[in-house]
């Protein structure tokens, strides 16, 4: 059984590759993986070429400063291929980078098998990569129900296998204990605030979030920001604000939280099934905004709302995501009667994510060609 190749770029991916390698573990013990990844992925590999927390860069301006780092791991990841005589590779998700080594994989290496999770958003930009997957890859593992329909006659076979967020997505502990655990007072109401996992969108979002703490003047609330686990605490330099940290409870702070203001991204996604009342946030760098004006074809960024359909979280973009507009949004998700119609649009959001046991669907196909 010839080795697995495994390439995660982010922690979204870290944990989704996680799920689905401890997966192939019981179905195939034997099975030597190598791969990037990060915490989460780091005990199921044999090998670990590098880390997702050195790849989290967002937007072609950022992309282009890290050039360097990236070709020389795109020059590893071949030559490491080769050595070990991999068989199969399964990309998840990272497009940026996942999609140009698919295409040198088919070209040097053509008797490799090559897989891909999550299919990238090409309903919403880049509408020509459909063919260049289909050519490219063998497999595409769909977590949406409309995109396997998008390469149909290509050949790819593009499967729906769910959504791993469905049962992924559930507080670590209960309510009395997060709080307690959180040093939080259980009889006040509490802002989650998520500013992303990826340094570029923590610079950019980070300082008007807590520009709008310093200046809040709604009603009582406390303030806790779950710290991603790409994330060092201390790189966040939040000593002297009310903002309260706490690591390995992202879920259960959105869960126990009365409102949410959270970065564009599988995160939101995550809060709708969770049932928080949230409004969505991202500031790009002017240049790649422009970009993203012209390419992007759906009225709506934010990933809940793609789903829905419709605008259930509200959506704050560029110039919008300033103090003021923070928390003129922020008091109307803590309204009472505002909270309890959201929560009623969020409600619907799971029904459309397919049942559980995405990862083990993934496992079963993947295996039946290692």
């Amino acid at each position: 059984m010839k080795p697995l190749l495994v390439i995660a770029g982010e922690a979204s991916g870290d944990l989704h590759g996680a799920e689905i390698l401890k997966e192939l573990r019981a179905r195939r013990p034997a099975l030597r993986i190598i791969g990037v990844g990060g915490g989460l992925m780091t005990p199921l590999l044999d090998r670990k070429l590098a880390d997702v927390k050195d790849l989290g860069v967002v937007g072609f301006v950022e992309v282009l400063r890290h050039l360097p780092q990236l070709r020389r791991l795109f020059k590893l990841i071949l030559d490491v291929a080769r050595e070990e005589g991999v068989g199969t590779v399964l990309f998840i998700d990272y497009p940026g980078l996942n999609l140009r080594l698919a295409k040198a994989f088919r070209k040097a290496m053509p008797e490799l098998r090559l897989h891909w999770y999550v299919c990238p958003q090409v309903w919403a930009w880049k509408a020509g990569r459909i063919p260049e997957l289909g050519r490219t890859l063998d497999a595409l593992y769909c977590l949406f129900d409309f995109e396997p329909a998008l390469f149909q006659g290509l050949k790819v076979e593009a499967l729906w296998v769910g959504n791993p967020l469905v049962e992924a997505v559930t507080p670590e502990v209960d309510r009395e204990t997060f709080f307690r655990r959180a040093g939080l007072d259980p009889t006040r109401r509490l802002v989650a605030l998520l500013p992303g996992s990826r340094r570029s969108e923590l610079d950019r979002l980070l300082p008007p979030l807590v520009a709008t703490v310093a200046g809040w003047d709604g009603p009582e609330v406390q303030w806790v920001l779950p710290v991603a686990p790409t994330l060092d605490p201390a790189s966040l330099h939040l000593e002297g604000t009310p903002i309260r940290l706490v690591e390995d409870l992202g879920y259960a702070a959105r869960a126990y939280a009365d409102a949410a203001l959270v970065c564009s991204g599988t995160a939101t996604l995550e809060t709708a099934l969770l049932g928080t009342p949230f409004a969505i946030i991202y500031k790009l760098s002017p240049l790649t905004y422009l970009a993203a004006r012209y390419f992007v074809r759906i009225p709506h960024f934010g990933l809940a709302n793609v789903v829905a359909g419709t605008e259930v979280a509200p959506e704050l973009l560029q110039g919008e995501v300033n103090p003021a507009r923070l928390g003129r949004t922020l008091k109307d998700l803590l309204d009472p009667e505002r909270a309890a119609a959201m929560r009623k649009d969020l409600a619907g959001i799971r029904a459309r994510l397919g049942q559980p046991g995405a990862a083990g669907r993934v496992a079963d196909h993947l295996a039946a060609y290692l």
